[in-house]
This record gives C-alpha cells, structure tokens and sequence, in this order.
C-alpha cells in the first residue's frame, strides 16, 4: 500500500495536537537548550568560505579537539529528547513524562546501537551511489519509533522490521521527506532573515548574537520536531495498512 502523503501529514498535527504539552517540555530541555547553548558559547568552525576541502577538514577537526566533551554532550542531550519523544507520541505510550524519561533510559543504549547500525547501512549505500545511500536511509526511518513502540531490544531486529514496513513506499518517503527538508528549511532561513534584518536595524547594523543563536536555536529544534511527527505518523500508516493485510490473509 503507497504512503498517503495528506494522511500522513494530518497524522502528524494530530499527534501534536494529542501531546504537545509533553512534547514542548522535552524538547525544550532536551533539544532547544542544548541547540541553543551550543550556538552562543560554542559556535562554529571560522571559515569564511574561501578555504580549499582540506582547510575545511582541518578547521572542523581542530574545532572538534578543541570542544569535543560539549559537542558529544549536546548531541548525547539532543538525541535523547528526540528518543523520549518518541515515546511520548508511541501508541503503546501510557503514563506520564517522567515514565517516557525513564523509559527511554533505559532503551537509550539500543537507540544509540540501531543508529550506528543504520549509519553504517548508509554510508554503505553512499559508497555506491547518493540514491542507495538515501534509499537506504529512508527505508530504515522507522528504526526510532519502533524501538519505543515496540521495546525492541534487539537493534537488528528494529532494522529488519523497518525495512519490511517500508517496502514499496522507500521513494515515496525520500520524496516527501525531501518536500518537508525543502519547505522547511526556507522556513526557517526566510524567520532568520527577517529577525536579522529587525536586529540590525534597531542596533545599528551591530546585531545580537543572541537572538541570531535563539531563532537558529528555534528553528532547528522546530524542524527536529517535525520530522519527528512525519516519522511517526508514517510510522502509524504503515503499521495500519500492515494490519489491514494481515487481517485479509487470517
């Protein structure tokens, strides 16, 4: 059965709308914090775009040296509150918060396993070509949810079922998700944009690096939400349709 690209993005907003209370609080913690800390104290490599791909290398590998302890920190933080989310928005998910945190604690290490898993399984797929590799990686979208759906525990396992949840649909959640990355991201970068060019006017050209980092910080957090929402309304989709089968053939 082909995704339904409307179902799936009514699905979306309709979990939101469902648990947005608790999905705000984690991602407010968990997600925007650290994307936000991250960007004022941290920031990025200094390249000004002139640098040859080995100056580029070598200014993101000094960089990485340099703040290694809060760049896998933050991404650890992140990573997690995009995890409890999951849970939260999970069909089976009953309790509170607080049961979602230490639920994802304790799934947390096969989480972390399935998706080195699935970087591997993609960057294999890169290896031949950019389309396998994207292939690959929308095949295995599902991996997030259905550890906190299900409480698989083997990480192989989450890869196999997802990649049997998606087939036939693997190009059709590529496009869609390339739509969502598409639309968003000019979103985002239109918001930006326009706060830039407030700040600069109301502190003479200066800026505020401040609020740069809060809207970036913003956004990045509200596209993290997003794609999250997709997936598990895709999530939710498949699982139907595979019922629906399952029910034809008992």
């Amino acid at each position: 059965m082909k995704l339904n690209y409307m179902q799936c993005w009514n699905g979306a907003m309709a979990i939101f709308r469902d648990h947005k209370e608790a999905i705000l609080a984690i991602a407010g913690v968990f997600v925007f914090l650290p994307t936000l800390l991250m960007a004022q104290f941290v920031g990025q490599p200094a390249i000004d775009g002139g640098e040859d791909l080995n100056a580029v290398a070598a200014a993101y590998s000094a960089h990485f040296s340099q703040n290694a302890v809060a760049i896998i920190l933050s991404n650890l933080l992140i990573s997690f509150g995009g995890f409890v989310i999951f849970m939260t928005v999970a069909r089976s998910h009953s309790g509170t918060v607080a049961d979602d945190l230490s639920k994802g604690l304790r799934l947390f290490v096969i989480f972390l396993l399935a998706n080195i898993l699935t970087g591997l399984a993609t960057f294999a797929g890169f290896m031949l070509l950019i389309i396998p590799g994207v292939y690959i990686a929308c095949r295995l979208v599902l991996v997030p949810i259905i550890i906190a759906d299900q409480g698989e525990r083997n990480p192989l396992e989450s890869l196999k079922t997802s990649w049997y949840m998606t087939k036939g649909n693997g190009f059709s959640i590529l496009l869609f998700i390339l739509i969502i990355a598409i639309v968003g991201a000019i979103t985002v970068s239109v918001a930006q944009m326009i706060v830039g060019v407030i700040v600069g006017i109301a502190t003479s050209g200066e800026g505020w690096a401040l609020i740069d980092n809060l809207v970036s910080a913003l956004g990045s957090t509200a596209l993290q939400l997003l794609f999250t929402l997709i997936i598990a309304s895709i999530y939710d989709q498949l699982s139907q349709n595979n019922s629906q089968v399952g029910d034809v053939f008992s």
